[in-house]
């Protein structure tokens, strides 16, 4: 096996960045997209392998002192060789330097439920499951409710068991997490259920009232996305809100595969600390 360089991405390599992105999830994957703003904001690595960029992460800081890891990849030309895991130890040995000098407490990071090789991985790092979400989609969402944007509060956040969705990222349920989502989303109510639409995207997650009143959650997220254009939608939500999965499977609301649990997973490296969910410690 040739000697894999890491090195933080430059925009000169976006054509390998591209080629990566376009074998991952039978393209349907957002490397590419998000590579250029990931380059410019730092924290975005790349694998070499004789000059060629094979394979890529990224470590960025989220709130509570946390590492989150993300756009771990490997070329399809390149998979069941070693790469992908000479990649993830690279990004645990980089986090665990970070941790170690006093930057951070912990990494985490989300990953889909049939993304096995990456579990597999983390599991024997160390990583640990401390929280479980279930991600719903929907075709042609309807409009038919009568919503209203505002300035969220704590109560809004506080339903949040653990992390707060905002799309595949999961800040911590605390007040730097909350502040952090605002910059981020759009927060609306409909009847007595808040939620949140992460800006530029179809992703949903409910806050405060949902839980009680799923049908307001849904009825007023799927018009926001409505009102936004979008031809689908998507819901992040916790595992234990089985009222609203309920009312989201009652409103033709699937899963991309069959899935008797949870399907979004988050993992965490270090301090587990009061983390609420599915395998927390």
């Amino acid at each position: 096996m040739s000697e894999l360089i890491i090195r933080y991405a430059r925009l000169s390599d976006m054509n390998d960045i591209s080629s990566i992105s376009r074998t991952t999830w039978e393209g349907d994957d957002y490397l590419e997209s998000l590579a250029p703003s990931w380059i410019e904001d730092g924290g975005f690595y790349i694998g070499l392998l004789d000059k060629r960029g094979i394979g890529t992460f990224r470590i960025t800081m989220m709130p509570d002192r946390v590492l989150w890891l993300e756009g771990l990849r490997v070329h399809m030309d390149f998979r069941g060789k070693g790469y992908g895991r000479l990649l993830a130890d690279a990004a645990l040995e980089i986090a665990k330097g970070k941790i170690k000098s006093g930057e951070a407490d912990c990494a985490e990071f989300s990953t889909y439920f049939l993304n096995s090789e990456s579990i597999i991985i983390s599991e024997s790092q160390g990583f640990r499951r401390v929280n479980s979400f279930m991600l719903m989609t929907k075709e042609n969402p309807e409009h038919s409710a009568c919503v209203k944007k505002i300035d969220a509060s704590w109560k809004d956040f506080a339903i949040c068991p653990g992390h707060i969705p905002c799309g595949w990222k999961f800040p911590r349920t605390c007040s730097e997490g909350m502040e952090w989502v605002k910059a981020r989303a759009e927060i609306y109510t409909n009847g007595d259920a808040s939620f949140m639409m992460k800006t530029h995207s179809c992703d949903f997650t409910p806050l405060g009232g949902s839980s009680d009143h799923p049908g307001c959650f849904l009825e007023g997220a799927e018009t926001v996305a409505c009102m936004y254009g979008k031809s689908a939608i998507q819901i992040i939500v916790h595992e234990t809100f089985d009222s609203i999965i309920e009312e989201a499977y009652n409103r033709n609301y699937t899963t991309w595969d069959p899935v008797d649990g949870p399907n979004i997973l988050v993992f965490r490296y270090g301090k587990v600390g009061n983390s609420i969910g599915t395998g927390s410690a």
